[in-house]
């Protein structure tokens, strides 16, 4: 009798089927699910990108930032330097008004010569002349003597003090007098008074010495330039009726409102409510520049005061 044969089959249709099933689940969730897996591939790279670029754009704008501190650094040190150009050359052009001044005075004719001195001791009373001196003469017994230390008048320096000397030689008891020296530096107007306080000092021989020795002082400290204009609104401060103002005559206009001399002798004499007489005495080679002459003369005319000319 012949065994029958038996045959073992691995997996049964059952098996296979449920395999066959999960393979096509697994199919079809691949295929519902891989938008979004590309989705989140490209968003990751997308982010990357963007966190690179981020990065970029932080480099570019700390060296914009940078670069703004270097600019606003550079035209800060623009506008000083532009600010320091302007300065040197305002000084440059009021030194070169100054020197046509001088150029444009020395092609005009040489004004008269100075009147010789005088000294006389007039009799006091109602009207009458009770000072004189060189040719400038005032009933006024309160004189300011207004001296003018621009560095033009240095080398005239004996000058100025000989004639304010000679000035205060002609007054006499009763009188009171003051000086006031004034000169423009690049910080500003600087004044040299005596008395210290700006008052009047009593004409005797004791003040007369202390007002020789403030003169002495005085010697050396002739600089920089000049503002009449200035002077003047400080001189009529002062109690003085009179000023003698001694001056080389060319003022500078950078240093006096940028008036010319026509319109300054105008804005001086405004300023002058007081009626304070104004005599003028140019000093130094003022037969080189006839136009410091035709202001002076203007200034002493427009002011009840009288004009004088006096030569190294």
């Amino acid at each position: 009798m012949r065994a029958r044969r038996r045959s073992f089959e691995v997996y049964s249709l059952s098996a296979i089927d449920l395999f066959a099933s999960a393979m096509g689940a697994f199919i079809i969730i691949t295929i519902i699910l891989m938008p979004d897996y590309q989705k989140e591939v490209r968003s990751q790279g997308d982010l990357e990108y963007l966190e690179e670029l981020a990065g970029k754009t932080q480099a570019l704008l700390d060296e914009t930032e940078e670069g703004s501190r270097d600019i606003l650094e550079a035209l800060l040190a623009a506008q000083t330097r532009h600010q320091q150009l302007q300065a040197e050359q305002e000084i440059v052009s009021s030194e070169l008004e100054t020197l046509e001044a001088e150029q444009q005075a020395r092609n005009d004719q040489p004004p008269p010569p100075p009147p010789s001195p005088v000294v006389t001791p007039d009799k006091e009373g109602s009207n009458q002349v009770t000072f004189r001196f060189l040719g400038l003469k005032t009933d006024k017994k309160k004189i300011l003597f207004l001296v003018d230390m621009n560095k033009y008048l240095a080398p005239h320096e004996a000058l100025v003090r000989r004639t304010v000397i000679r000035a205060m030689e002609s007054l006499q008891t009763g009188y009171q007098f003051s000086i006031l020296g004034f000169q423009q530096q690049d910080t500003g107007p600087e004044y040299f008074r005596w008395p210290a306080d700006g008052s009047l000092a009593n004409m005797t021989d004791r003040t007369r010495s202390d007002a020789i020795s403030f003169l002495d002082r005085l010697a050396r400290k002739f600089e920089g330039s000049s503002s009449l204009l200035d002077a003047f609104d400080v001189a009529f401060q002062s109690p003085a009726e009179a000023i003698i103002l001694i001056s080389d005559g060319l003022p500078n206009p950078a240093f006096n409102a940028n008036l010319s001399p026509g319109r300054l002798v105008r804005s001086i004499t405004v300023s002058n409510t007081q009626s304070t007489e104004i005599h003028a005495v140019t000093v130094g080679d003022y037969f080189k520049y006839s136009g410091t002459v035709e202001f002076m003369e203007s200034l002493a005319r427009a002011n009840a005061g009288s004009f004088l000319a006096l030569a190294d």
